[in-house]
C-alpha cells in the first residue's frame, strides 16, 4: 500500500457524543451516498465490474457498501465530489484509519474532508494515486490527523482537484474505514442522515439502538408535530431490541418525513424514553427511462423500444443528449394514411401511482427542418385500454436546437389502470393531411419521468416570494421582515485609516502603499473591475502570492482587516479559496483563510483567523443566495481583533457585506501570527474562479462605518444585495400598494397538475 507520509497519528475528540456506553471499532464501506455533486451536470461515469470504461455508473450502487468488483470504479472529474455516510463515527484506531483504492496510476488527486454529514466540514488532506503512468489500481491508506472538531465525523467528501489520467478524474473504486458502533442511551446515527434531501422513495430506515434496550417503538409522519408528541396515530411499529432498519410504507415524492425511535430498556419494558426527531425529504423523481444503459454490443436500444408505421429508433451519443451520455433519436414521418410510433413494453407492470406521482415528463430536443403540422402525442396502456394525450404546446418545440421539457398530467389518462401500466408509446400522426402532402424530421428524446404536482416558474404567482406556488402567511411574513424598507438607503460613513497592502490589479499585481508586491502565478488575465481592471482568475494555478509576507503580517498579531472587490463565475468551480496564508495538509493549517461559494449554490462562507487554526476561530454559515458570491459585483470585508469584548467573551470577527455587517462571533482571542506566506485566489479548499479588485488589508478591524465607506466609494449610499423581492410594483419601496397586490392573490394555488 502507499502511505502519504505527511499524515500525523490522530487522538480524535469528538464533542457532542455524549457517554459512549459500548464501542466497538469496525472496518465497513459507506451505507448511504449523501451526495454526488455533477458539477458541470453531464453524468457519471467510470469502469464497470469487468473494468470496462467509459460505462454510465450510478454513484450510490458503486460506492455504497460493497464494490461491484475490484476493477469497478466512479470517475470524479476535477470539482466534482461524493459524500459518503458511514454507518457510525470515524474512528482512530492503530495503523491506518481509512483505505482507498483509485483505478490508475497517473498522479490523479481528490482533497479529503470529514463531514457531519451536513455544514460542518474540516479538510484531512489530498490524496494522491501513484504517478507510473499505468493502468493498474493505487493503494492508498491515511491516519487522520491529530484534530479537535466540534462535530461527530460521520461521513467523508472526496473533491477532485485536477484532470490526471486518461478518465480524466479521480476514479475512486471504494472507500473503507474504521468506524465507532456505538450505543448510547437514545438510538443514533439514522440513514438517511437528518436532513437529507433526494432521498429514493424506497428507501429503508437505518439506525443503532440504545444501550440495554428490549423494545423500541417507531413513529413515522409528514407532520412532525405528531412524530414530537408520540401520537398514536403515527405510531409505525414496535420493534424487538435488536432491530435496527425497517422498510417503511409508501414515501411521497417531494414530501418531508421526520420519523424517531423511542426505547425502553430492560428494567422498564413499558416506559419509552424519547428519541431525537430525525428528518428527511424525499426525492421529487421517479425515472422511467433515461437511456443511459444501452451499447453497441449487447444492450441493443431497439430490443427495447420498438416502432410501428414508419417511425425509426436509433441510440444518439455523439452530440445531441441532456444528461449522461445518450439520447434516443426518433425519425418519423407522416401524411395521410402513414404515422410514425416509437413504444416500450415494460418486462413487469409499473405502478405509476406510486408515491403520489401526478405528472410524467419528458425532454424533447429538436431539429430547424423538422415538419410541425402533424400531431405529437403520448399514448400509456394497461394491456387492456389504451389512451392518448395530444401535445397542446407549441409546436415549434420540434425546431428548438435545445432541450425542451413535455410535461403530461397523469390525469390525461383516466380510463388507463395507472398501477399496470404495461406499455408507454410517443408517435406522430397528421389526421389533417391531404393526399400528397406529408412530413418527417428527427425528435431527440431524454429522461423520460415521474413526478408529484410541481411549482412552476410561469405558473408561480407574483405574490408567491417563497416560490412555493401558494400565497400565504409564510409570503406575509416574508413582506413583514422588510416593510417600509427601501432598495437604496444612505448610512453613516468614516473614512479608514491607510491599508497595509493594496492590490488596485490595475493591470498589475503591484502594492500601491508599501512594497509586498504580487507575484502571479498560473495565466490570470485582467478586466474590468469596479474601479479601472480586475485581475481574472480561471486558470488552474492562477494566483497571486504576496512578497515579503512574513514582514507584512508581524506588525498585525492582534487585529485585522482583509477587504475585496469580488464578482464569482457561475462556473463548475465551488470550492473557492479567495486568500490564506501559509499551510501544510495533515501538518498546519492556515493562520487566516477565506472561502465563499463552497460545495454548492448557494455555497457557504468560511472565515478563519487566529494561530493555532481551530474552529472557535472560524465564522462560518451558508450564504442566503447565490448572488452573493457570483454574478455582481460584491464588496467583502473581514475583520478580527482580540481586544474588543468582555473578559469571558474577549475577541470578535466579523463579516460586511456591501457595507452592511453580515455575520459576526464573540470569544475570538486567538492571535495572529505565524504568518510566512500568503496566497490570493487560491488555497486550503481548492481555487477560486472570477475577478477580484482592490483587495486591501488593513492593521486593524473596520468599523461598519468603515466598511461602508469602501463599499460606497465614500458615498454612503448602499444598495440591498438581494434587490426587494417584495417590492411587488417595483417601485423601490415595500408598502401599502405591495400589501395590496399580495392580499388579491391571497391563498392563490398554482402546484400543477
Amino acid at each position: 500500500m502507499r502511505m502519504l507520509g505527511w499524515f500525523a497519528v490522530w487522538a480524535i475528540v469528538l464533542p457532542g457524543l455524549g457517554t459512549l456506553w459500548a464501542q466497538e471499532a469496525a472496518w465497513e464501506h459507506p451505507v448511504g451516498l449523501l451526495d454526488a455533486y455533477d458539477a458541470d451536470e453531464s453524468c457519471w461515469v467510470g469502469m464497470g465490474a469487468s473494468g470496462e470504461y467509459p460505462i454510465p455508473v450510478v454513484p450510490a450502487q458503486w460506492l455504497v457498501g460493497s464494490p461491484p468488483s475490484e476493477l469497478s470504479a466512479v470517475t470524479i472529474p476535477e470539482d466534482h465530489w461524493v459524500d459518503l455516510l458511514f454507518a457510525g463515527p470515524l474512528s482512530n484506531g492503530p495503523g491506518d484509519d481509512l483505505e482507498f483504492t483509485e483505478s490508475g496510476k497517473a498522479g490523479e488527486q481528490a482533497l479529503v474532508f470529514l463531514t457531519d454529514g451536513a455544514d460542518q466540514e474540516y479538510v484531512v488532506g489530498v490524496v494522491q494515486a501513484e504517478d507510473a503512468h499505468v493502468q493498474a489500481t493505487t493503494y492508498i491508506s491515511l491516519d487522520l490527523p491529530e484534530i479537535e472538531v466540534p462535530f461527530v465525523p460521520k461521513a467523508l467528501r472526496l473533491v477532485a482537484v485536477d484532470y490526471g489520467g486518461s478518465s480524466p478524474g479521480f476514479d475512486l473504486g471504494y472507500v473503507h474505514a474504521r468506524i465507532l458502533r456505538e450505543c448510547g442511551p437514545q438510538a443514533r446515527y439514522p440513514v438517511p442522515v437528518s436532513g437529507a434531501r433526494d432521498v429514493p422513495a424506497d428507501a429503508n430506515l437505518v439506525w443503532t439502538p440504545a444501550c440495554d434496550v428490549s423494545r423500541q417503538s417507531l413513529y413515522l409522519s409528514d407532520v412532525r408535530s405528531l412524530v414530537e408528541a408520540a401520537d398514536a396515530s403515527v405510531q409505525y411499529q414496535v420493534l424487538p431490541a435488536d432491530a435496527n432498519s425497517v422498510a417503511p410504507p409508501e414515501l411521497r415524492l417531494g414530501a418531508t418525513y421526520y420519523w424517531r425511535v423511542d426505547s425502553a430498556d430492560a428494567s422498564e419494558p413499558n416506559e419509552f424514553s424519547p428519541g431525537e426527531v430525525w428528518s428527511f425529504t424525499v426525492a421529487d423523481t421517479l425515472p422511467i427511462e433515461d437511456f443511459d444503459a444501452y451499447d453497441w454490443w449487447h444492450n441493443f436500444l431497439y430490443l427495447t423500444w420498438s416502432t410501428r408505421g414508419r417511425g425509426r429508433v436509433a441510440l444518439e451519443a455523439e452530440r445531441t443528449y441532456r444528461s449522461c451520455r445518450q439520447s434516443m433519436a426518433f425519425s418519423y414521418y407522416y401524411d395521410a394514411v402513414k404515422y410514425s410510433e416509437a413504444y416500450r413494453r415494460f418486462e413487469s407492470p409499473q405502478d405509476w401511482t406510486r408515491s403520489g406521482a401526478a405528472l410524467l415528463r419528458l425532454w424533447l430536443h429538436g431539429e430547424r427542418d423538422n415538419a410541425t403540422e402533424g400531431q405529437m402525442y403520448i399514448t400509456v396502456s394497461d394491456g387492456t385500454v389504451e389512451q392518448r394525450s395530444i401535445f397542446a404546446g407549441d409546436p415549434e418545440i420540434l425546431t428548438r436546437l435545445q432541450w425542451s421539457e413535455w410535461r403530461v398530467a397523469l390525469a390525461d389518462f383516466h380510463d388507463v389502470n395507472l398501477a399496470h401500466v404495461e406499455s408507454v408509446a410517443m408517435g406522430f400522426v397528421w389526421p389533417a393531411a391531404q393526399t400528397g402532402q406529408f412530413g418527417s424530421g428527427t425528435v431527440y428524446v431524454d429522461d423520460i419521468t415521474l413526478h408529484p404536482a410541481q411549482c412552476f416558474e410561469e405558473r408561480r404567482p407574483t405574490a408567491d416570494l417563497t416560490c412555493d406556488c401558494v400565497v400565504d402567511y409564510e409570503d406575509l411574513e416574508q413582506m413583514a421582515s422588510t416593510w417600509l424598507a427601501e432598495s437604496v438607503h444612505t448610512v453613516p460613513v468614516s473614512e479608514p485609516n491607510e491599508p497595509v497592502l493594496w492590490y488596485r490589479f490595475d493591470g498589475s499585481a503591484s502594492d500601491s502603499v508599501g512594497t509586498a508586491h504580487g507575484q502571479l502565478q498560473g495565466r490570470p488575465t485582467y478586466a474590468p473591475g469596479v474601479r479601472g481592471k480586475a485581475i481574472s482568475l480561471l486558470n488552474q494555478g492562477d494566483a497571486v502570492t504576496v512578497s515579503h509576507a512574513a514582514d507584512l503580517f508581524d506588525g498585525i498579531r492582534e487585529a485585522v482587516t482583509i477587504a475585496f472587490w469580488q464578482k464569482g463565475h457561475d462556473s463548475s468551480h465551488l470550492n473557492d479559496t479567495l486568500c490564506c496564508s501559509n499551510y501544510v495538509y495533515g501538518v498546519s493549517n492556515p493562520a487566516i483563510a477565506v472561502h465563499l461559494g463552497c460545495w454548492r449554490q448557494p455555497g457557504q462562507y468560511r472565515w478563519d483567523c487566529g494561530a493555532p487554526w481551530s474552529f472557535e476561530n472560524r465564522l462560518a454559515g451558508r450564504h442566503q443566495s447565490k448572488d452573493e458570491w457570483t454574478g455582481p459585483w460584491n464588496h467583502w470585508a473581514f475583520t478580527k481583533d482580540i481586544r474588543v469584548g468582555s473578559d469571558e467573551r474577549k475577541g470578535e470577527m466579523r463579516i460586511y457585506l456591501n457595507g452592511v455587517l453580515y455575520d459576526s462571533k464573540q470569544g475570538t482571542d486567538t492571535p495572529i501570527e505565524d504568518i510566512t506566506s500568503f496566497t490570493v485566489g487560491s488555497g486550503w479548499y481548492g481555487s477560486y474562479d472570477g475577478l477580484i479588485d482592490d483587495f486591501q488589508i488593513y492593521d486593524y478591524a473596520l468599523s461598519e462605518a468603515e466598511a461602508a465607506y469602501l463599499a460606497s466609494d465614500g458615498t454612503g449610499r448602499l444598495e440591498r444585495s438581494n434587490g426587494l423581492p417584495a417590492d411587488l410594483d417595483d417601485s423601490d419601496r415595500v408598502d401599502l400598494v405591495d400589501f395590496g397586490a399580495l392580499g388579491r392573490q391571497w391563498l392563490d394555488d398554482q402546484m400543477w397538475p
